[in-house]
């Protein structure tokens, strides 16, 4: 991929092709692999332009939205979470990267994240916590935050549903930044109006399907003061009753059939919810089994 050009065609205005010649010694062949990654590039006379799936974000509005939280917007990057990572040191706790466009996305397993240009709310944070509380349930957190301002569902431990279809993605990583705090980078991807041609391997949702006429802008803001509302309360009393509640509330395989896909085995049972640690609950005949994040994958049983 072609880094520069793209990052040159990110502000969505007309180029003419003598411009993009500094960039490129075969403009045909760049445009050609940018629109093979899902990119729409109209190219009219001599005039290039990168259309956004929806209207580009403002980081003013954002910055003025979430004050005192320091915002680094970047239309084209390689990823939210590696520039947190690259930049803790100046940061300070819930200071934010967003981006229109990742070059080098990834999800949880170290899976690619795909993403249209301006076609999803896409940001990574910096949290940190007291070393000494434990982070265990930390992305249910986060997951059932955006679920209660998406008003969509949640699969355990922390996919966002729409109709039983993935509606985002979560990454949580832990940062090596000796300050004597838990140092965390999460970054979250939410789909919001993906092209028609977009190659993502799971059947997926879009928040256009809910309201077309979905506005970024005011949603972003109104998801991270939520977001970190449900944190800081996670801090304070960690999965306490009122919060396994709420999971059960947006839960979309409470009281049904599953399959909990181990490494060396498939355990099936009613999923129950989870507990005080953010463990889910599988009842098996009359007892009750218990399992933990790791490398578990949680399916309906068909």
């Amino acid at each position: 991929m072609n880094f520069a050009l793209l990052t040159y065609l990110a502000d969505c205005q007309p180029k003419v092709r003598f411009e993009l010649e500094k960039f490129s010694l075969d403009i045909e062949e760049d445009i050609k692999q940018l629109r093979e990654l899902g990119l729409e590039i109209v190219v009219d006379s001599q005039n290039y332009c990168l259309v956004p799936s929806l209207p580009l974000l403002n980081p003013q509005q954002i910055s003025t939205a979430l004050f005192p939280y320091s915002i680094h917007y970047q239309p084209i990057i390689s990823s939210t979470n590696e520039w947190i990572l690259q930049n803790i040191p100046s940061l300070k706790k819930g200071d934010l990267c967003v981006a229109e466009y990742q070059t080098a996305g990834r999800g949880r397993r170290g899976r690619q994240w795909l993403s249209p240009f301006a076609g999803q709310i896409m940001f990574s944070f910096y949290w940190a916590f007291d070393p000494k509380k434990s982070i265990e349930g930390l992305s249910l957190v986060i997951g059932l935050a955006i679920a209660e301002v998406l008003n969509v569902q949640v699969k355990w431990p922390n996919d966002m549903l729409f109709e039983g279809r993935k509606l985002g993605g979560i990454l949580v990583e832990i940062a090596n930044h000796k300050n004597g705090l838990m140092n965390l980078v999460i970054g979250v991807g939410i789909n919001v109006s993906l092209p028609k041609q977009t190659e993502i391997s799971q059947p997926y949702a879009q928040l256009s399907e809910i309201d077309p006429d979905i506005d970024r802008q005011t949603l972003f803001s109104t998801l991270i003061q939520h977001l970190y509302t449900r944190l800081e309360r996670f801090e304070k009393e960690g999965i306490n009753a009122e919060f396994q509640q709420a999971w059960k509330n947006h839960d979309a395989f409470f009281n049904s059939e599953v399959n909990v896909i181990t490494e060396q085995r498939v355990i099936s049972g009613i999923e129950q919810g989870i507990d005080e640690r953010g463990y889910l609950k599988v009842l098996r005949g009359n007892k009750i089994q218990m399992f933990n994040g790791g490398e578990v994958s949680l399916r309906k049983k068909l």
